[in-house]
């Protein structure tokens, strides 16, 4: 297991709308101290990055020279997801754009070299909730074109837990999580257990956690109070973290610990590389919790 953490650790801007461009963020999270990162694509199909242009394979060759002169390596990257439960778009125009940029966030991850690509599960909202078929058949028809390319790019795919808001969602627990996987008959096809959302939805997530185990190929590392999606660094929540990275140990989960966190981003410019810098001790000291 090693530290790392997405390259959205510095994406937005508090002075701006307008983003850091991926190079500057490579830069700033090794300045940090980080060298294991999260290609953060999630903004692809909103237009708020430069990847959605022509010349992007030009850019991600720069963006993957750049992290090699650095001494970085990208582990896995977060692409664009389907919104709400059902994860459906207002006009077909919208879905195809969405769909190409998806395919496109999976070539990325293959020319950066990372090995795992997280992504949200689906629900079928005309099927009961009960009904683990009919989901399962909706996500593998959802993501065909995604399993299809990645298995040929070599990429993983691992499907995070969601969590339920004023109704239950499925992808939200871990058997759900494991239905999906089983269903592809694949070893490219993986879990993502984001911590922040188990807390959401688990009075106790070491639970899962056993039972997942080695399914979990991805980690999303963050914090909250038990209610709110908050993407808060670790020990500022309530999330048991001493038993969590114990568990992970004790369970043969050996994906890499990767920040998906908020509250750098809302410091003053002077501040951001040193906040920055906390964050990485903090990670640091979570690793030490992995025995």
């Amino acid at each position: 297991m090693r530290l790392g953490t997405m390259t959205s650790l510095f994406r937005d801007r508090r002075e701006c709308a307008e983003h850091f461009g991926y190079i500057e963020s490579v830069q700033r999270c090794r300045k940090a101290g980080f060298t294991v990162l999260d290609m953060n694509l999630c903004a692809l199909n909103r237009r708020q990055t430069t990847l959605h242009l022509d010349n992007w394979q030009e850019q991600v060759d720069e963006i993957r020279n750049e992290a090699e002169r650095l001494g970085c390596v990208f582990s896995q990257s977060h692409p664009p997801y389907r919104r709400g439960r059902e994860g459906t778009f207002a006009t077909a125009e919208e879905e195809a754009f969405f769909r190409a940029m998806s395919l496109r966030a999976l070539e990325i991850t293959a020319m950066l070299g990372a090995k795992w690509a997280v992504i949200h599960p689906v629900m079928d909202v005309t099927a009961d909730i009960n009904d683990v078929d009919a989901h399962v058949r909706y996500n593998q028809q959802m993501f065909a074109r995604e399993a299809e390319l990645a298995a040929k790019l070599g990429v993983g795919l691992a499907f995070e837990n969601m969590f339920d808001g004023d109704q239950r969602r499925f992808g939200s627990t871990a058997e759900d999580l494991i239905a999906i996987q089983d269903s592809f008959h694949s070893d490219l096809i993986g879990i993502c257990w984001d911590v922040g959302h188990a807390n959401r939805m688990y009075r106790d997530q070491l639970k899962p956690i056993r039972k997942l185990g080695s399914r979990i190929k991805a980690l999303h590392i963050d914090d909250n109070l038990g209610k709110d999606d908050l993407h808060l660094l670790p020990f500022e929540g309530n999330v048991p973290w001493e038993q969590v990275m114990h568990t992970l140990y004790d369970s043969g989960c050996e994906a890499d610990l990767i920040y998906e966190i908020r509250n750098n981003a809302n410091m003053p410019e002077a501040l951001r590389d040193v906040t920055a810098r906390y964050c990485y001790e903090v990670g640091e000291y979570l690793l030490s919790l992995y025995r």
